[in-house]
C-alpha cells in the first residue's frame, strides 16, 4: 500500500486548488488554497475545508465540490 505522504500528493495532484493532509486522529482533510472566500464568494454548498473519515469519503465530497465549482466558474 501506498504511504499516506504518496496518497496525500496523488489526491492534490488529481484536485489542484485544494491542500490535503491525513490527520494524525485518522481523519482526511482538506481545505482550498488561494485566496479566501467569503462566505458569499463560496455560494450554496460550496465550503473552504472539508473533512472526512477516510479517504474515499473525502475523494466523494471534493467531487461535490468540483461540481459546485464548476457551476459558478466561468
Amino acid at each position: 500500500m501506498t504511504g499516506w505522504d504518496e496518497r496525500v500528493a496523488l489526491l492534490e495532484a488529481e484536485y489542484p486548488g485544494w491542500h490535503i493532509w491525513h490527520s494524525n486522529a485518522g481523519r482526511w482533510w482538506a481545505t482550498r488554497t488561494g485566496s479566501v472566500l467569503r462566505r458569499d464568494d463560496l455560494g450554496t454548498g460550496r465550503v473552504m475545508t472539508i473533512d472526512a473519515d477516510d479517504e474515499a469519503a473525502l475523494r466523494a465530497q471534493l467531487i461535490a465540490q468540483a461540481s459546485l465549482d464548476a457551476q459558478v466558474e466561468p
